[in-house]
């Protein structure tokens, strides 16, 4: 196996079984993940795009242990992936980020239990107040919040702060690989780019590898090492950002490109 793979997916798929009705006496599958096979390689930023529905967050949730799959195979680093397995450490090494900020905190807890809690699981620091508060300070300083918020609560916050803590409790076991669900999604735009560039300088900083699942293209074209398209459950093209944005191979993804020149036109034309 290459070593500098990260991880490996082979075949995964996940099917969804289900009765159209209460007299349907046979059941129908939806393929939202449909045998997808792909390596990505350590310290790079590898970006999921599509359309909504197209199986995106269904294969994040599959790598991060969220959804059982169907069939198929995931190696992280030549190790095949269960996260039953403690002994291995694949909680720590794996994290996921969510795509909503305001229903991703548990809103009764404080925002030292939010970010230390991670850690305290995985046995990094011990479960007393004073250590989890101090720790939770430091992770919050990491991420550009101030240390006072640590005994908060998640309304006290800002979208743009949530998601940071979001980032912190991430953060908290040192992951190798981070999973970012369509992270400013639900962000306003100043606020976005503020994550953003947070997300590129703790990359810089600790060479944490990225799966970045989005529909905004712009953001893929400024970021991204690697473009893998989804399509009905299905990777139809994996390519450079220069050369999916250059010369597109599948009839998909030149809809894609064409719907966002449609949509900056309509923008400009306002």
């Amino acid at each position: 196996m290459n070593e500098n793979v990260i991880l490996s997916v082979s075949g995964l798929s996940k099917h969804y079984k289900y009765y159209k009705n209460i007299f349907d006496i046979k059941k129908n599958v939806i393929k939202a993940v449909d045998g997808v096979s792909f390596d990505v390689f350590k310290n790079e930023i590898f970006a999921v795009v599509g359309e909504t529905g197209c199986g995106k967050s269904t294969l994040s949730k599959l790598i991060s242990g969220l959804v059982k799959k169907t069939s198929g195979e995931i190696y992280f680093k030549g190790e095949p992936l269960d996260y039953r397995n403690k002994k291995r450490g694949f909680r720590k090494k794996i994290q996921i980020l969510f795509q909503d900020p305001y229903s991703s905190l548990n809103p009764k807890k404080k925002i030292y239990k939010i970010i230390s809690y991670p850690a305290v699981k995985s046995g990094i620091i011990r479960n007393r107040k004073l250590d989890r508060i101090d720790f939770a300070a430091s992770g919050l300083k990491k991420v550009g919040l101030p240390e006072s918020i640590a005994l908060n609560y998640p309304h006290m916050l800002s979208g743009g702060q949530r998601q940071r803590v979001g980032i912190a409790r991430c953060l908290s076991v040192r992951p190798e690989l981070l999973i970012l669900d369509e992270p400013v999604s639900a962000l306003d735009v100043s606020i976005s780019a503020q994550i953003l560039n947070l997300l590129a300088d703790l990359q810089e900083q600790t060479g944490m590898t990225y799966i970045f699942i989005t529909h905004d293209l712009k953001l893929v074209r400024h970021l991204a090492d690697r473009v893998c398209v989804m399509y009905g459950g299905k990777i139809v093209e994996i390519a450079s950002p220069e050369d999916f944005f250059t010369a597109p191979v599948h009839e998909y993804s030149k809809t894609l490109l064409e719907s966002m020149k449609q949509a900056s036109f309509t923008r400009r034309s306002l």
